[in-house]
Parts: C-alpha cells; sequence; structure tokens
C-alpha cells in the first residue's frame, strides 16, 4: 500500500452542503439588508453597497452550487468549464469586498458618521486591509486561471488568498474583541472566564491558525512540481476543520451561558453580522473528508504506523453522521434565523430552537472530535 484512498463520495456531499448552506445564509443576509436599509444619507451610501454585495454573494453562492451538482452527479466539469466557474465566482468576491468602500468613507475615517475611536478598531482597520488585500490576491488567482498553462500558479495563489482570508478573518473578529474592550473595559474579561477563553482563542487562536496556514501555504508551493497531488491534504483538512470548529465553539458556548458581563459589540457582530459569515459552521463536513487523504509523498513506513485499517464504507459511514448531525443543526440555526424575516430579531433564545440547537450543536461537535481522532489512528484499507 502506497497510498490511503479519499472518502469519495462523502467529500462531494460536503462540498455541496457547504455551497448550499453559503447560499441559505447570503439569501438570508441578502433579504435582511433589503429590508432594513436606512434610506437617509449618509447610511444610506453604506447600506445599499452593502445589499448589492450580499447580492453578489447570493449569485457567487448559486455559481458554486450548480458546479458541485456536476459533480456529485460524476459529471465532473471540463477544465475550461471549471476555471470559467471559478472565475465568475472570483469576479463577485471581488466585488463584494470591493464594496467595503463606502462604509469606510462613511464610518471609518474622521470625520464620518459616529467615527469613534472604537469605529477604527473594528472598521477602520479590518475593512481597508481587506478591502484592498482580498481584492489583490483574488484579481491575481483570477488572472493565472489560464487552463492552457500549468496549474502551479492558480494553486500557489488559491492558497495564498486562503491564507489572506484568514487573516483578515482573524483581524475583523480581534478587532470586535478590542473594539468591545475600549466599551466595557478589561474587567468585562478578567471578570468572566468565558470572555476570557473566547478573547484568546479569537486573538491567540485565531491568529496562530492564520500563521500556520501561512507556513503550510509557503511550504506547499515551495515543490518543484506543484500540483493537488503533492499537497498534504490532511493539513489542508485540518485548517479547514479547526475554523469551522471555533465557529461552533463559540456558538455553543453563547447558547449554553449566554453572554457573559452583558450583551456587547463582541456578540453583536459575531452573531449577527460576522465577517465569515455563520455558513461556515458547516465547513467540517469538507475539511474531516481531507484528514483521510494521504498526500502521494507519504511513505508506506509512515502510513503502517497507523493501528487500525478501516473500508472506505466505514470511513463514509461516519463522515456521514457527522455531516447529518451538522446539517440538523445547520437547518435549526437557518430557521431561528429565517422566520422572523423581515425583523432582525432571531429566535435562538426560544426553547424549542434553543433546546434543539443545544442537543444536535453538541452532539455535531463531539462527532467532529471523534472524526478527527479517528484521523490519526486509521487508515483506509485498499
Amino acid at each position: 500500500m502506497t497510498q490511503a484512498k479519499t472518502t469519495y463520495m462523502s467529500f462531494r456531499i460536503g462540498l455541496l452542503l457547504v455551497a448550499l448552506s453559503w447560499f441559505a445564509y447570503m439569501i438570508y443576509d441578502n433579504l435582511l439588508g433589503i429590508f432594513n436599509h436606512h434610506v437617509n444619507s449618509p447610511l444610506e451610501i453604506e447600506d445599499i453597497p452593502a445589499t448589492i454585495g450580499t447580492g453578489l454573494l447570493v449569485a457567487a453562492s448559486l455559481i458554486a452550487i450548480i458546479a458541485v451538482l456536476f459533480y456529485v452527479a460524476k459529471r465532473d466539469l471540463s477544465k475550461p468549464e471549471a476555471y470559467m466557474t471559478i472565475r465568475m465566482v472570483l469576479v463577485c468576491e471581488i466585488g463584494y469586498f470591493l464594496l467595503f468602500w463606502p462604509s469606510i468613507y462613511v464610518e471609518g475615517f474622521p470625520g464620518g458618521f459616529h467615527f469613534t475611536l472604537m469605529k477604527v478598531a473594528e472598521l477602520t482597520v479590518p475593512c481597508l486591509v481587506e478591502a484592498i488585500l482580498i481584492p489583490v490576491v483574488l484579481t491575481k488567482l483570477f488572472l493565472e486561471l489560464n487552463p492552457s498553462k500549468p496549474a502551479a500558479k492558480p494553486i500557489k495563489w488559491g492558497l495564498i488568498s486562503g491564507t489572506a482570508y484568514l487573516f483578515v478573518f482573524w483581524l475583523n473578529n480581534s478587532g470586535n474583541w478590542i473594539g468591545t474592550l475600549m466599551e466595557k473595559g478589561v474587567d468585562y474579561i478578567i471578570q468572566f472566564p468565558l470572555n476570557m477563553f473566547s478573547f484568546i482563542l479569537t486573538t491567540v487562536g485565531l491568529f496562530l491558525l492564520a500563521l500556520y496556514t501561512g507556513y503550510f501555504s509557503k511550504k506547499s508551493t515551495q515543490s518543484a512540481d506543484l500540483t493537488l497531488s503533492s499537497i498534504d491534504l490532511k493539513k489542508a483538512g485540518l485548517i479547514i476543520t479547526s475554523l469551522g470548529t471555533y465557529l461552533l465553539l463559540l456558538f455553543l458556548l453563547y447558547l449554553f451561558f449566554g453572554a457573559a458581563g452583558g450583551w456587547s459589540e463582541w456578540w453583536a457582530w459575531f452573531l449577527g453580522h460576522g465577517y465569515l459569515d455563520l455558513w461556515a459552521l458547516t465547513l467540517p463536513f469538507v475539511g474531516l473528508c481531507l484528514l483521510f487523504t494521504e498526500s502521494t509523498k507519504l511513505k508506506v513506513n509512515k502510513v503502517n504506523k497507523k493501528r487500525f485499517a478501516l473500508s472506505n464504507k466505514q470511513i463514509n459511514l461516519v463522515i456521514f453522521l457527522t455531516q447529518a448531525l451538522g446539517m440538523i443543526f445547520y437547518i435549526v440555526f437557518s430557521a431561528a434565523y429565517d422566520i422572523p424575516l423581515p425583523s432582525t430579531k432571531v429566535l435562538t433564545g426560544e426553547p424549542i430552537f434553543h433546546n434543539l440547537l443545544m442537543i444536535s450543536g453538541v452532539l455535531y461537535f463531539i462527532f467532529i472530535l471523534l472524526t478527527v481522532g479517528l484521523s490519526a489512528v486509521v487508515y483506509i484499507k485498499d
């Protein structure tokens, strides 16, 4: 045996479920913006572009669903078709991030509407970075997507783009925590251990994850013959799973303990306006599959150190169960947000939604951890 097999069908299904979750959340976010945008200057200058931006992501997620449906049906797109699909999604993403500039103009600069030092931490710095950095790296990726050329450069810039996304995600969420401490004071984390945990997990944990992603990307691109098979997909899966699990853990902490120390800007942004929206709770659907995929460079003796052998069917069954629990959780979560539309109210505090989210969320979290642990001790039999 030279290489473990991939969890074939669970990966395809996972991609589809993530794309559907992205689409469902962006529909919600877009409708929320349409129903609740300001009509008076200067906030309309911010809200109207923001609604257009979420509309672009609705289009991007719909394109992704259509492409993945071909993949699930095993009627894979040709290389030119796949590249064109990715390019269309990239154009929507670039447009979305460029539309952050009106928000920066209205609230992010001195003299702007409600401009404060807290706004600098929460909005000015994070939005400036992502409104510049993300369009630049995505544009470079767009330009490198040429089906007549080797895949090395698109893969390289795809890895760089993923690192950039994680970096701005860390910057945004850390900015929200800094803004919260400016408003509430340091006692908000000193006196409440749960807040201290969330603060450290966000400002330190996410930074380390972004740093590791940068190291992983740099190391991967140093290959003389860069292809998807030369990348350690297990590590990529661990990064993707860690990001989704971070969001899930914080959401579960809120469900069980509420907003310790009182409501704050942190919880307002995390629960209602997260820059990487809460559809990313489903990222482990894909990340866990990659944990059972070995690099083609993996040596036989490294595989044989694993203690147990399972069939591809058995591994798929475990991942399917985790995906099913996660999807139940996400459907209840979506219903809690969607049903009150056009109101900004959510129903996560209502007993039926609260209890179902706690039960399904804890089971989903437990099975993520179990699957990660399983990936460390098993390999897939031929």
